[in-house]
């Protein structure tokens, strides 16, 4: 492991930075990256020690490294307290670092440094490169007392010192006079009453336009760099590929290295063995240090597709409680995918990963408690339960939306009433993942005592009814379906009826039959026939039968009930003049062994059939239905007389 990694996952463990370990840090030219993290932990001590380590990197301008490394930190952050050391340093041997100096005195110029800015420009005695980064910083500062001292430079006697100070002021005020002194002068004249705020907004206006330009040009200068990194890359032999990777990875593009992420899972899919796979994964997690929280991200997502590693996990365990919240929540999300892998230390994973999940649950951050909600949800362990109901009442919408729904694949009993008692939400998704969790804690409601079946009922009937989104009302029947008894059946079918919205009646109809098959009764069966044939719902009669009679003779013990509710079936397909769905039905119950009832109640719903095939114009159909049953008939009596009569009516006139 490098030195930046090593030191990088030390400051990430312990409490406060050790000045000590950043020195070190800050020193190490082979990881400039890790340099500039180092001194801008030094700025952001408060420690005396901390801000001597700073003056010192920075007198030593011999180390042009660490000078960048601790005025790039300064330039970031602002920090006004090494300014003398900054104007000390203009006077370098060294062009880089009289340069950085400069860059990093423009930003935090106030009347103090302007003073000592203009007093080396103008120290004729002075060195000409001092002069001339003086003059640089001018320029760059922003500040309208710059603007005479750079102008007054124009007439200077040296070329370097007037080109400089023309530079200076095109880049303070956009205008492109060159080194002409007179339109300079001109343009001054104009604007030298212009108040400072006036002054102010002017610049500020300036610079953003500027700004947007030169990021749109960036933008696009970084899109083909990166088009011409993915084609090299695609390029490279197989065998060159990783060496590849490991050079990019010291880019200082942070786009650059997040396609290095992309890179390394691309090599992984073809990695086999623990051998190839270690180096990869040993890359991806020193990219877990990255700087640009979008690399750190992405290298985080990865480790998550890996083989359980404990290096691996730890330091995902460390950013679920102290990395940036994009990567807090990247952390949670790959910490669950760990656990739910088939790998044989994933249950062991599991049992520490859900606590650090429930406490990420009082995240700050709102995207680190939706992720942990969704991945206690994912992870489907019931002991999350009580801390997802508890988010229920979270202020924010997202985070009661993932705790509904990652309650609909871990609610249990434990969680029930606490659901029933939750009030409507605003939100509709809420509403619904909601009703979504009572069903998975009630399952068919066979495991729940009187009072509670009867109070997940009543709430479920309540939402039914009342609630103002249809597909609320629609899975709330769907749940009755799966669980009421059949005391519901009214409500279900006053909500089935063409007044309610068309997903509410098909969802109220289908719990409606639900609860028919699961009370197993012939005689509720046939009482609820007989109401929708008050009510004539011919084409819902045979609906609701024919589903019953499927589904009960799909089991080997509901046959009986599936023969007698097909009875039922006959006759309303009977009523309904559907004869030619009856007639097969009717033939197969001939065939089956009975008493004299059962052949007489046969019978006659085949003279029914054969009736309605006659009124039918079905003439052939009519007789061969009579001529059928002439072996069942008896001798005399009601049944045998109708046959006759069909019969003659059916059998075709003589010509």
């Amino acid at each position: 492991m490098s030195l930046v990694l090593a030191a990088l996952l030390a400051l990430a463990q312990e409490p406060g930075p050790d000045l000590a370990l950043l020195r070190e840090m800050l020193h190490d030219r082979q990881h400039p990256h890790g340099q500039v993290q180092a001194a801008l932990l030094l700025l952001q001590s408060p420690a005396d020690e901390a801000a001597r380590v700073v003056r010192d990197g920075l007198r030593q301008t011999g180390d042009a490294e660490v000078f960048a490394a601790l005025t790039a930190a300064i330039q970031l952050t602002g920090d006004r307290r090494f300014a003398d050391e900054l104007i000390a340093a203009l006077s370098a041997k060294k062009s880089p670092v009289r340069q950085a100096a400069a860059a990093a005195l423009a930003p935090i110029a106030d009347e103090r440094v302007l003073r000592k800015l203009q007093h080396l420009a103008e120290d004729g005695r002075g060195d000409l490169a001092v002069r001339q980064a003086a003059l640089w910083a001018l320029g760059r500062s922003g500040k309208k007392a710059a603007v005479e001292v750079l102008i007054e430079h124009l007439r200077s006697d040296r070329e370097p010192l007037r080109r400089t100070a023309a530079e200076g002021l095109t880049d303070l005020t956009g205008l492109g006079h060159g080194t002409d002194f007179e339109l300079w002068e001109a343009w001054w004249l104009a604007q030298r009453d212009v108040g400072t705020l006036r002054w102010s907004e002017q610049r500020v206006a300036y610079q953003a336009t500027r700004a947007r330009r030169v990021e749109a040009e960036l933008s696009r200068a970084q899109a083909q760099i990166l088009r011409l990194q993915q084609q090299l890359y695609n390029r490279l032999p197989p065998a060159e590929r990783l060496a590849h990777v490991q050079q990019v990875l010291e880019q200082e593009d942070a786009a650059v290295r997040l396609l290095c992420v992309q890179w390394l899972l691309d090599l992984l899919t073809t990695a086999e063995g623990e051998a190839k796979q270690k180096p990869l994964a040993t890359l991806l997690l020193r990219l877990t240090f990255d700087p640009a929280p979008d690399v750190q991200k992405a290298a985080v997502l990865a480790l998550g597709r890996l083989p359980i590693d404990d290096e691996a996990a730890g330091r995902l365990k460390t950013l679920l409680r102290r990395g940036e919240p994009s990567v807090r929540a990247a952390s949670a999300r790959a910490l669950a995918q760990l656990a739910r892998t088939n790998h044989p230390e994933a249950a062991g994973l599991q049992k520490e990963v859900v606590p650090l999940l429930q406490k990420a649950l009082c995240d700050p951050a709102i995207e680190v408690v939706v992720e942990a909600a969704e991945d206690l949800g994912s992870l489907g362990d019931p002991e999350a339960g009580p801390v997802l109901l508890g988010l229920l009442q979270h202020a924010s919408e997202p985070v009661r939306q993932a705790a509904a729904q990652a309650l609909e694949r871990v609610a249990d009993r434990n969680v029930l009433e606490g659901l029933l008692e939750l009030k409507d939400d605003a939100a509709v998704t809420v509403r619904f993942s909601v009703v979504g969790a009572v069903a998975k804690a009630v399952g068919d409601g066979s495991d729940l005592e009187e009072a509670e079946l009867t109070a997940v009922v009543g709430r479920l009937g309540t939402i039914l009814q009342r609630d103002a989104d249809p597909g609320v009302r629609s899975r709330a029947a769907t749940v009755l379906g799966q669980c009421a008894p059949p005391a519901s059946l009214p409500t279900l079918w006053k909500c089935a009826q063409p007044a309610e919205d068309a997903r509410v009646q098909e969802k109220a109809w289908a719990a409606l039959v639900e609860v028919l098959v699961r009370a197993e009764s012939v005689a509720l069966l046939r009482e609820w026939d007989g109401k929708l044939a008050e009510a004539k719902q011919g084409p819902r009669r045979l609906q609701m039968l024919g589903e019953v009679v499927a589904r009960w003779a799909r089991r080997a013990d509901q046959q009986k009930l599936a023969e007698e509710a097909q009875e039922t079936l006959i006759q309303a397909q009977l009523d309904q003049g559907k004869w030619q769905t009856a007639l097969p039905q009717i033939r197969e119950h001939l065939a089956r062994p009975g008493g004299e009832a059962d052949l007489t109640k046969r019978l006659r719903w085949l003279l029914a059939a054969g009736e309605l095939a006659l009124q039918d114009g079905q003439r052939d159909e009519a007789h061969r239905i009579a001529l059928e049953a002439q072996p069942h008939l008896p001798r005399t009596g009601p049944v045998a007389e109708g046959f006759d009569r069909l019969l003659k009516k059916a059998t075709p006139k003589e010509p």
